[in-house]
């Protein structure tokens, strides 16, 4: 959207003695408004700061904009999609100098922006946006830090929760693209914050005696097998949900190993018949019933003798 409005403000000061004013529409549509001298001095700044590329000094003048400005008129939504524009290069890793000496990645920057935005644009798709873009920033820096799937998952959260929900009311879940991509991110998030059998499970398959079925990836990729069983065969469902219970089996047959080990085979025993009783069909079970296997008869010899 172009700011018409600015080019009528330098118009204004170029031809004389006329006063520069800037009119707009309220949000009702129903009466025109005159833009107050703060805020079309900050929309001028900031239409100047983003020319230029500065787009630090640009977001901030936008920001006192919108702090000056009548929510849900043209300007104002205007004004929201240009600091989503700026939000997104600070995202991708645009810098941005510190004390005016260092130039860092101004993630954090594109963050704040986009929460900004979220704030300010009530359930308008644009904040709809804003949170998916955030969402979409922390998966992809959980290659490099894993905590980052687990902002990510609350933002995915907070869209399949909050948003989706609100722009299909008529419907008892999600079934938009939307819901669908959210509850995926979720499920994905979950199943990426596992750091192996020497960890806690409860990414995987969830709490003991919780009621959130969302918690866990096992429980959002079942729900998403349960709602969306078209998507779920073509996008092959079955085999991250059989992936998370090898994971899971590998998790307690770990365990077992370690009981073993140590020379403990009652405990030993007893991982092994969970990983049996839990996780049939897995690789993990063929070896557990195997250690089970050779426990029963290490104990029938020394009882014999």
């Amino acid at each position: 959207m172009q700011f018409v409005t600015l080019a009528l403000l330098w118009l204004a000061a170029t031809v004389g003695p006329v006063r520069a004013e800037t009119w707009y529409l309220d949000q009702q549509a129903s009466q025109w408004k005159e833009l107050s001298k703060d805020a079309r001095q900050a929309l001028i700044r900031a239409d100047k700061f983003y020319s230029r590329d500065n787009l630090t000094k640009a977001a901030r003048s936008y920001n006192k904009f919108l702090a000056e400005s009548e929510p849900g008129t043209e300007l104002y939504k205007a004004a929201l999609e240009r600091q989503f524009a700026i939000a997104e290069q600070f995202l991708a890793g645009r810098k941005i100098r510190v004390l005016g000496l260092f130039r860092v990645t101004g993630y954090a920057t594109g963050v704040k922006l986009m929460e900004r935005i979220t704030q300010r644009a009530g359930d308008s798709q644009i904040a709809v946006e804003s949170v998916v873009a955030v969402a979409r920033h922390y998966e992809q820096r959980g290659r490099t830090d894993r905590e980052n799937y687990d902002l990510a998952y609350i933002k995915w959260q907070q869209v399949f929760e909050d948003y989706d929900h609100q722009l299909q009311l008529s419907e008892p879940y999600p079934t938009g693209q939307l819901g669908k991509d959210a509850l995926l991110g979720m499920a994905r998030c979950r199943q990426l914050l596992y750091r192996g059998p020497r960890y806690d499970v409860s990414d995987l398959i969830g709490r003991p005696f919780t009621e959130n079925i969302y918690d866990s990836a096992k429980g959002c990729y079942e729900q998403f097998r349960l709602r969306y069983p078209e998507d779920a065969a073509k996008l092959n469902i079955d085999a991250n949900l059989k992936k998370i219970d090898e994971q899971a089996a590998d998790n307690d047959y770990y365990t077992a190993k370690y009981y073993q080990k140590a020379g403990n085979r009652q405990a030993a025993n007893l991982y092994c018949g969970m990983v049996v009783n839990s996780w049939p069909g897995t690789e993990a079970a063929r070896l557990a019933n195997e250690m089970l296997a050779e426990n029963l008869t290490g104990q029938a010899k020394e009882s014999d003798e």
